[in-house]
């Protein structure tokens, strides 16, 4: 949620200016879970992250709707 809360911030300090040139990411985890399921679930999850919705529940969600054999670190582990 770290580029929610970028883009957030950023957005209060003046207007933003959009870049026309391309970046070049991976896709392997549209590839692997979908494209419309995953840009639905960074959807949703940054939506209920912008109402408050504390950040373990947002893994959760995550889990469920993107990982079916995810490994995410887990903080102190």
């Amino acid at each position: 949620m770290e580029d929610v809360e970028f883009f957030r911030r950023l957005h209060r300090c003046g207007r933003l200016q959009y870049s026309e040139q391309r970046i070049l990411v991976s896709p392997r985890r549209y590839e692997s879970i979908g494209r419309v399921r995953l840009t639905l679930a960074y959807g949703v999850i940054a939506t209920l992250y912008l109402f408050g919705v504390p950040l373990s529940a947002l893994e959760r969600i995550y889990r469920r709707m993107c990982c079916n054999e995810c490994e995410v670190i887990a903080p102190n582990a």
